[in-house]
């Protein structure tokens, strides 16, 4: 059984108004904002349920890269994740972000399972709904300027920036479960303008998305 999982109740609600129980078996999980309370939540929920989950779903809004390319993605895209980046995780300089050792990090790359994410674009196309795929970078902290947003994209050559992803990847990687990954994009990363955000809508989007995604994936 597929498990939904999103940081808030707020990215929760759409899904749960999208597609009820009734309209297929699947789980579902608020973690928390952020990789320490992801990796708390989901580990806990996958101790607590053994068997039940047979893959993972994960959503939610996300952060576009601004980028010259034809590659980036614009305000309400939705986006999939080919893989997902811990990308302030290690020694932070003013142009970079230096990857700790080795001996001192498990990995910081995590590629997503590729049956899931071509699935998932099928489907999504069927239903008219064109999405952005790419590389994912899992922050600590949100980017609030423009000068962080650039130095992550050309490190990384990512298209949208969250908080869980990488996290989620790491756990699933632990329990053997294939993870898809969704977000639809509710700002750009530049110097901080709440007004140019669209959270609800975007909130909406993914989880209109993520629906039909539970609906018509095929059980791992």
């Amino acid at each position: 059984m597929f498990l939904a999982a999103c940081a808030t109740e707020f990215e929760m609600q759409p899904l749960r108004d999208h597609l009820s129980q009734a309209d297929r078996e699947w789980l579902s999980l608020v973690t928390g904002v952020g990789i320490v309370e992801t990796t708390l939540c989901l580990t806990r929920y996958l101790e607590q349920h053994p068997g039940r989950v047979s893959g993972v779903l994960h959503f939610g809004v996300g952060g576009a890269y601004v980028r010259p390319d034809a590659d980036g993605a614009d305000l309400l895209d939705i986006c999939l994740a080919e893989e997902e980046v811990f990308g302030d995780f290690g020694i932070c300089y003013r142009d970079r972000i230096e990857p700790l050792s080795a001996q001192m990090m498990y990995r910081q790359v995590y590629p997503l399972d590729h049956g899931l994410l071509a699935q998932a674009g099928e489907i999504l196309q069927e239903q008219g709904l064109f999405c952005k795929q790419g590389s994912f970078v899992t922050v600590c902290g949100v980017s609030a300027t423009a000068v962080r947003g650039t130095m992550l994209t050309e490190q990384y050559n990512g298209i949208c920036e969250n908080m869980e992803g990488a996290a989620m990847a790491r756990v699933c990687e632990e329990f053997r479960l294939p993870l898809l990954e969704l977000r639809a994009i509710s700002n750009f990363v530049e110097d901080r303008d709440l007004e140019r955000w669209r959270l609800a809508e975007a909130c909406e989007r993914a989880g209109m998305a993520a629906a039909l995604l539970l609906r018509d994936l095929k059980q791992p």
